[in-house]
This record gives C-alpha cells, structure tokens and sequence, in this order.
C-alpha cells in the first residue's frame, strides 16, 4: 500500500523525509508552487545524502530559476560530495528548451526531465532529485506534472505545501503502491520572490555563462534546425524571391516551401495585403512570414547528433541569402554541433530579455 507521510515540519522534517529516501533511494520528484522551498529542500537533501556516502544527482527543471546550468535549460549533475551552493556548479547533462518557463514548452520539458533522469541513472546515481517549476496550478499544472511523473516513474513524491495548496497533484496516486508520498510543510524561512528579483537573478545567470563567449559562424544546409520551418523546405529561386517581393512589396532574401506552409524572410516591413494572393498560388499552403530580424538575439541551443546539448548561444545574424547564421557562445569547440534548436526568447550581449514570445 502507498505510504502516506504525515505532513512534517523543521529541519526534523526534513530529516525523516531524507532519511526514508536514503532507505529505499530511486528517483524523487520535489514538487511545490513558487517560492515554496523546493531547490532549498533539493539542496538539503544532496547535501544530507552524501554525507551518507550515497551517490546524489539533481536534476534541474526549473528553468527561469535554475541552480544547474543556466536558465531556459534543464540540467543535470552527480554528486558524490557536498558542493559549494554558491559557486557555480557544471553540469554533467544538459537538456535546451528555449524558455524560461514550461508553459508552451510541455513536450520539451518532459522530454528533457526524461532524458536527464536517464542521464542520471546512466552515471551510477543511487538517488536521482528532480527539482521542479512552480507550475503546480490549473489544468496546465496539472497536466504537467502527471506528465512527469508518467515519465520518470518516482519511487518518492515528495510535497512541498503551506496548507494543502498542492493536494489535487497527490490524490492521482495516493493508491499506487509504488510511489511513496512525503508531505513537507512550507519553511517560515522561504520567502517570496517579486518578479523584478527573479528577472535579475535570470541576468547574472546568463551574464555568467556568456562571460567568456566567443563568436562561430554556421551554415544553413550544413545544419540542422529545430524550433524553427528555417532549414526544413525547398528553397526556392531567385525568381521565386523577385515574385514574393513584388507580391509582398517587400524585399524577401529567402524562402522555402513544404508539403504544408511556405516559409518567407523578408528585409524590413511586408504588406499583409499579399499573403491571400500567395496562399492561393501556393495551393493553399500555410504562409508563413518572418522578418530577418525576429531572428536576431534568440537564444538556441547548440545540439549534438544525437539531439543532446552541448551549450546555448545567442543569434547575432542571420546573412541572407549567404544562409549564414552566426552566434555568440561560450562553447568554443563546435565540431560536435549537428543541430541549432530556435528557442523562444531574446537577449542582449548582456545577457537581459529584450523579448520574450513565450
């Protein structure tokens, strides 16, 4: 029968919880909403367990307030000792979402939690802490989280909650026999974060990834594009171009079709007027219009051919029609990067959110 754990408090708390997933080890979901105490209680626990001489990853899938790796990614680290919370910590794994939060991002974030708890298990961790997002409310909270715990298949769920705010997650499993359930109560010590503060927490994250980044130039053709229909059509003629423009009354350097939507950059502005025109020469095809400049500052991920992250960088320019992509990374090697994965957010060189269409 499933184990049902009294809601515990304190530091005492804590360490009964610790202790009976140091008993039985497996994977542990920490799930809370926001500010809960739910990477302080992470951390508490590689550090208890460890001392315990327990073998301890944490998975972080918190991606706009993320401990390991920086933010828009979900990150993944052993440990066989105690780290330095303050320090920065490298990551072992590395799964790119492009967003700081899951909302929109479901099917990425679920894969990357998957993907990283794999990792985990692949490196020999006795324990495996999946540290959560805030998204515990609503359908999509929901959705989500019973999603991730689908996936991964928990020996421990443990809950993190002032009252009984996050019930409605539990109740799907409260008969399973598989999965033990740890209530925690909220530390009177947590505290909220307004938003400005979790913004800036997001800009020295990614101030200090891209502190020593460098400049690499890719190729569209010799690169493959997720995120994005760029890459993924035919692409089509010079004269093909000249019709759009006049079409259009815009200057399209490039452009692409598929079995379904055609895809167009422009230079500058288009007029809309245009694209009914095209959907009919196009045999109804979706029409599909970017500027070349929606492409400027997004974050990407640099993946390998195996679709794993190896970093993530930020779109300087995309030289059109050379198809010649250019990006800032701190990833100095790219000879593995197979794949630019599109995120869905901007930032300056100074690593701030200019735009998000998240």
């Amino acid at each position: 029968m499933n184990l049902i754990i009294d809601k515990l408090a304190g530091v005492e708390g804590w360490e009964t919880a610790a202790s009976r997933i140091a008993s039985d080890k497996g994977v542990a979901i920490i799930l809370g909403a926001p500010d809960s105490g739910k990477t302080t209680f992470a951390r508490f626990l590689v550090d208890w367990l460890t001392k315990k001489q327990l073998s301890v990853a944490m998975v972080d899938a918190d991606m706009g307030q993320s401990t390991l790796g920086p933010p828009t990614t979900i990150g993944m680290n052993v440990f066989k000792s105690a780290p330095h919370w303050l320090e920065d910590i490298p990551c072992r794994s590395l799964h790119f979402v492009g967003s700081t939060s899951p909302e929109k991002h479901f099917i990425s974030t679920i894969v990357g939690v998957k993907k990283m708890t794999e990792s985990a298990l692949g490196c020999g961790a006795e324990i495996t802490l999946v540290d959560t997002s805030g998204l515990v409310y609503g359908n999509a909270g929901r959705l989500l989280k019973s999603q991730k715990i689908d996936i991964i298949k928990p020996n421990h769920i443990v809950a993190i909650q002032e009252s009984d705010e996050i019930e409605h997650l539990l109740l799907p499993y409260i008969k399973q026999n598989t999965i033990k359930i740890h209530r925690l109560m909220t530390s009177e010590d947590t505290k909220t974060k307004p938003k400005d503060q979790r913004r800036s927490y997001r800009e020295i994250k990614f101030q200090e990834y891209f502190r020593k980044s460098m400049r690499h130039r890719f190729v569209l053709g010799d690169i493959g594009i997720l995120g994005s229909f760029l890459g993924s059509g035919r692409k089509l003629s010079a004269n093909d171009l000249i019709f759009l423009s006049k079409t259009l009354d815009a200057n399209a350097v490039h452009a692409e079709i598929g079995f379904e939507e055609v895809l167009i950059i422009v230079k500058g502005g288009y007029s809309k007027e245009g694209i009914v025109k095209l959907k009919k020469h196009f045999l109804d095809r979706e029409i599909i219009i970017n500027e070349l400049d929606d492409f400027k500052f997004l974050i990407t991920g640099l993946n390998d051919e195996k679709n794993n992250t190896l970093g993530i960088g930020i779109i300087e320019e995309i030289e059109m029609p050379a198809g010649i992509i250019t990006v800032i990374t701190p990833l100095h090697d790219i000879e593995m990067v197979r794949m630019l994965h599109f995120g869905s957010i901007k930032l300056n060189l100074s690593g701030r959110e200019i735009n998000n269409k998240q």
